[in-house]
């Protein structure tokens, strides 16, 4: 089936503490390739062809795409991919060839609006996307138009709330991961670094306590004033009180410097960081570079699990020469792994009400490319959201220069995402 691209037309109850994801929005909106991406060769896929034959279905795709200040081209190329593998591989979506109807929003809100505007013109079944950063822009055109949106992570108020949103993976994750492996380490006390603004400090304080403090671990939280280009002093003063761990959010300028200034404090002390931390040539500006620190991460690129060597086999043969990292895989994730969903529930029409309800009716089904993360879109994995389909994280380790191995999932009990008294 064709793959379609549309351009825009324009130019350019959840509590208080869920204000974090406002901050979290900033801190994992853009994505970047590592430096360890390549683009894979077309090894045969394994499994059996099974061509989609019937009426054709559109479903929609929303990526910031390439602008001046962002490339996510690989992000539309991985969707593609998905979308090609599906139609030749897996029935396409109940037995109906899929078309990809892609707009890029170039990170502009205005123009996400009228990327969710299209996609309600064009009658799709359904709109995914994976790391839109102007999500909120796309929600309520959708959701008035009773259109589900799947993402592949998001972590903004009204993604938590809006019915018909679906996050197959969980977009807290960044904050619960870490508490959930400072859990099973044994961890007692913990310092969250974040940049000293209210939109960040404040709801780190109330997110951070409540995760932190679910998993029995107490929490400090470090606010540095924005622009701080050496953080000793606010580290030197945080180490005062001990932690076994420091976990640092906020995008690579801010994360390089609260690293040099934790290597220089404490060199030993244990370090989590967030993905979006990591920076290509960023190790030189730190004392030891990334080497051992964990990384919270919402992709498990292994090369040698077998959704790994599915991934690196649809790429080569759909993926237009798409690299094999976390970009292409943002896109590729959530469309297969709605697809899967919705196949295992034997969907038959889809419309945007079948995928709706399909989709909270669908088994647990393993999400692509996460180590082995389940998700069920019941509204029952945890009580802080209904559109938050699954509960586990994804964690990493870094080498010196930055790149990442051991990816492991994370385990996380539902309860570290209750509310107190719950």
């Amino acid at each position: 089936m064709e793959i379609e691209v549309h351009c825009p037309r324009t130019p350019g109850r959840i509590a208080a503490p869920l204000m974090i994801a406002a901050a979290l929005a900033v801190a994992t909106a853009c994505s970047s390739s590592s430096t360890s991406d390549s683009t894979p060769s077309a090894e045969p896929i394994a499994g059996s062809p099974n061509k989609a034959a019937g009426s054709p279905v559109t479903i929609g795709f929303i990526s910031e795409g390439k602008s001046p200040a962002i490339d996510n081209t690989d992000e539309i190329k991985g969707a593609r991919a998905a979308v090609a593998y599906a139609n030749d591989y897996l029935g396409g979506l109940g037995g109906h060839p899929i078309t990809l109807k892609v707009c890029e929003s170039l990170g502009q809100p205005a123009t996400a609006t009228d990327c969710a505007n299209q996609m309600v013109a064009a009658d799709v079944a359904a709109v995914v996307e994976g790391v839109e950063g102007q999500i909120d822009a796309t929600i309520a055109p959708l959701a008035a138009a009773k259109i589900p949106l799947v993402t592949h992570t998001a972590s903004t108020q009204a993604a938590l709330q809006t019915p018909g949103v679906f996050m197959l993976l969980n977009g807290l994750s960044y904050f619960g991961t870490p508490a959930a492996q400072a859990k099973a380490d044994g961890v007692k006390k913990a310092d969250l670094v974040v940049i000293g603004v209210p939109a960040a400090e404040g709801p780190a304080r109330q997110i951070g306590a409540l995760l932190y403090g679910n998993a029995g671990v107490g929490l400090n939280v470090t606010a540095v004033p924005p622009g701080t280009a050496d953080m000793t002093p606010q580290i030197a003063a945080a180490d005062g009180e001990h932690p076994d761990l420091y976990t640092v959010v906020g995008n690579d300028t801010f994360c390089t410097s609260a690293l040099k200034a934790i290597k220089t404090v404490d060199p030993s002390v244990k370090t989590t960081i967030i993905d979006r931390c990591i920076t290509p040539g960023g190790a030189s500006a730190i004392p030891g570079g990334y080497q051992d620190i964990n990384v919270v991460t919402t992709t498990d690129l292994s090369k040698d699990r077998p959704d790994g060597k599915l991934f690196a086999s649809v790429l080569g043969k759909y993926g237009d020469g798409a690299k094999f990292g976390s970009t292409a895989a943002f896109g590729y994730s959530p469309v297969l792994g709605m697809v899967d969903a919705l196949n295992a529930a034997k969907i038959s029409e889809p419309t945007p009400a079948t995928v709706t309800s399909t989709l909270q009716s669908a088994p647990a089904t393993e999400y692509p490319l996460s180590g082995g993360v389940m998700f069920q879109c019941n509204g029952k994995q945890i009580a802080l959201s209904p559109n938050i389909c699954s509960t586990d994280g994804i964690m990493a380790t870094a080498d010196k220069a930055g790149t990442l191995s051991n990816y492991r999932r994370v385990a996380a009990d539902a309860k570290l995402y209750s509310m107190p008294g719950r």
